[in-house]
């Protein structure tokens, strides 16, 4: 019996390794291959990105790491869209810088209140939101979105509303494009900062 489920168990090992060698082959004769969907900008489309930043503690000083997601139709809206319409949510984790206490969160039911612009290149989404904390979810919470040179997203949730849990910082992320993931890691040229 041993002997057959060797038999078998190396038969199925070459197998696998056959199916993964092929799927390599096939995504490197592909060309450019995109993890996003290619049609997530226009009109009523959704962005969408990552959360990284680093929040203070009650004294001001860099404690917390958050690492998360983000997505959002707000780019698309205008001030008479209707508030029920917009949409900006955002789910991340929340660890001390030591590594201690993570725990989870979420930013939703996004209710745009106004939009403005901030020079040429920033644009600013004025509304509330419900932010989920450890005693239950938060409503009505004055939340700030500002879209930055289509690179980088900033969230300012009042922190009296929310006990100062994000400290007195915004959350930053970043704005992804559809296939710069792909572009950035197969990219032969040097970036200028």
């Amino acid at each position: 019996m041993k002997s057959i489920l060797k038999e078998y168990g190396l038969a199925l090992g070459v197998t696998a390794i056959g199916f993964l060698i092929m799927g390599s082959s096939a995504v490197m004769s592909i060309g450019k291959v995109s993890a996003f969907p290619p049609s997530i900008y226009g009109e009523g489309k959704f962005l969408f990105g990552n959360i990284g930043s680093i929040q203070n503690d009650k004294d001001g000083k860099p404690a917390w790491l958050l690492s998360g997601h983000w997505k959002s139709n707000l780019v698309n809206m205008s001030e008479n869209d209707k508030a029920n319409s917009s949409a900006f949510s955002t789910s991340f984790e929340m660890v001390m810088l030591d590594g201690k206490n993570a725990h989870t969160h979420a930013i939703t039911n996004f209710i745009l209140k106004g939009k403005s612009t901030e020079g040429n290149s920033t644009v600013v989404f004025n509304g509330t939101s419900s932010a989920s904390l450890r005693n239950g979810l938060v409503q009505n919470v004055p939340t700030m979105i500002k879209f930055m040179g289509n690179k980088v997203v900033s969230i300012w949730i009042d922190p009296s509303m929310v006990d100062n849990h994000f400290g007195n910082t915004p959350i930053y992320g970043t704005i992804m494009k559809p296939d710069a993931g792909f572009d950035r890691a197969n990219s032969n040229s040097n970036s200028s900062r």
